[in-house]
């Protein structure tokens, strides 16, 4: 089935009913309940091991790739069931991009790493006009236009970062997702992505895995503290403690768990 961005009329762009992922035999995440709203940065956060990466990952199949993973509830993508037999997992990535923690641009050129993914996905348009849009979408076209045909790998990790992004953006998705994208880069190119995705959320909807929290209160409107269970049956397994705008989660959480969280007390 080829998902389109236009199948409901909703603010609710994904929605997750009662969700658990098992790898094997490991309980992964557990009973997840949650809507995504479009056109806005949804965080996710919580301590490594809670299942935040999980969650990201089924919102585009990618967990399909995982040996041994298993997926059990609902999630909805614009009110279509995103497990149901008739989706195809390769246009639901067009339609919902990734960018990983790494920086992993194509051993090419800089104008190739643009150009050959909406090339093979039969882009009829103008390349070189959708190359420099996207590169300028991602703040990064004053930067390399000079030098398009250096190979990707010539740049800094901030600047693969932003390439990336550029490379998700050129397939004109509706959703970005974003594994820690600053985690492997300095301070003054993770202060660049978080201004680029401040700029990009007007125009997308996007989820992003963070470890940090006050980067999730400065570019975020919505947030998820996740964690995981221990001590009991299902140790390990992940869990949503609590969900809500990101201002409520910080200044004012209804979960003594999400509290002792935002404030330092572990994690």
């Amino acid at each position: 089935m080829a998902l389109t961005a236009a199948l409901v009329d909703t603010d609710t762009v994904l929605s997750v009913e009662n969700l658990s992922v098992y790898y094997d035999r490991f309980l992964a995440l557990t009973q997840v309940y949650l809507n995504i709203p479009q056109r806005c940065v949804t965080a996710f956060i919580g301590s490594s091991g809670c299942g935040k990466s999980t969650l990201l990952r089924c919102f585009n199949r990618m967990n399909d790739l995982t040996m041994g993973c298993r997926v059990q509830g609902k999630i909805s993508y614009r009110g279509t069931d995103l497990y149901a037999p008739r989706v195809d997992p390769v246009e639901l990535r067009r339609q919902i991009g990734m960018v990983f923690q790494k920086p992993n641009p194509f051993p090419k050129s800089i104008y190739e790493n643009i150009a050959y993914p909406i090339r093979i996905n039969g882009y009829q348009g103008d390349v070189e006009e959708l190359v420099e849009q996207s590169l300028r979408d991602a703040a990064l076209w004053d930067e390399v236009k000079d030098k398009l045909k250096q190979n990707a790998l010539s740049l800094s990790g901030g600047q693969q970062q932003r390439l990336c992004i550029a490379r998700a953006l050129a397939i004109e998705p509706d959703i970005l997702l974003m594994d820690e994208p600053c985690s492997a880069l300095d301070p003054i190119s993770t202060a660049r992505i978080e201004d680029l995705i401040k700029q990009l959320r007007t125009q997308y909807t996007i989820i992003i895995v963070t470890h940090n929290m006050q980067q999730a209160s400065r570019i975020s409107q919505m947030t998820a503290f996740f964690n995981s269970s221990s001590g009991e049956a299902g140790a390990g397994a992940g869990y949503l403690v609590e969900y809500g705008t990101t201002e409520q989660i910080f200044t004012d959480p209804r979960q003594d768990l999400t509290r002792d969280y935002v404030s330092g007390r572990f994690g």
